[in-house]
């Protein structure tokens, strides 16, 4: 039997045996892996910080996209910035009495333009249909649309 006594005179007798049973090669395993084991003080272990903030003088700055474009691409980004964004659909309302000679104003920059009329106010459909510049043209509800010149610099 092992003497309980005390824990050093117990791995020595582990460590001593000649025969051990599969419960002391187990302990024994575990009292030399303990052994083994680094001695580590207190002051010396290692602590991560943690940064809250970032200032942009320790890593530099990076320039704003707006800066950095020039030309046609900053003219779309301060179009953009204003609210008028070039794929964005847009919503004309359609006048109350149009005819020939009244018609609905369409811009385009385009010979051609599809449009979209919501003929009743209740439909759950649109009306589609493409209209050409110069000519005014008829959708089924009875209103007129006319395709006119866009503004050479709109985006």
């Amino acid at each position: 039997m092992p003497p309980s006594v005390n824990y050093p005179f117990c791995i020595e007798y582990i460590l001593q045996q000649k025969q051990p049973d599969m419960s002391q090669m187990a302990a024994r395993s575990l009292c030399l892996q303990l052994v083994k084991l680094p001695k580590v003080t207190p002051g010396m272990v290692s602590q991560r910080t943690f940064a809250s903030e970032v200032n942009r003088e320790d890593y530099g700055y990076y320039p704003d996209p707006l800066e950095a474009a020039t030309g046609s691409e900053k003219k779309m980004m301060l179009a953009r910035l204003a609210g008028d964004d070039r794929y964005e659909p847009k919503i004309f309302y359609r006048g109350e009495n149009t005819s020939k000679d009244n018609p609905n104003l369409i811009p385009s920059h385009y010979r051609d333009r599809l449009i979209a009329c919501t003929c009743e106010p209740d439909a759950h459909y649109l009306n589609l249909m493409w209209i050409r510049k110069g000519t005014p043209s008829r959708c089924e509800c009875g209103h007129w649309f006319k395709v006119i010149d866009a503004d050479p610099d709109s985006y």
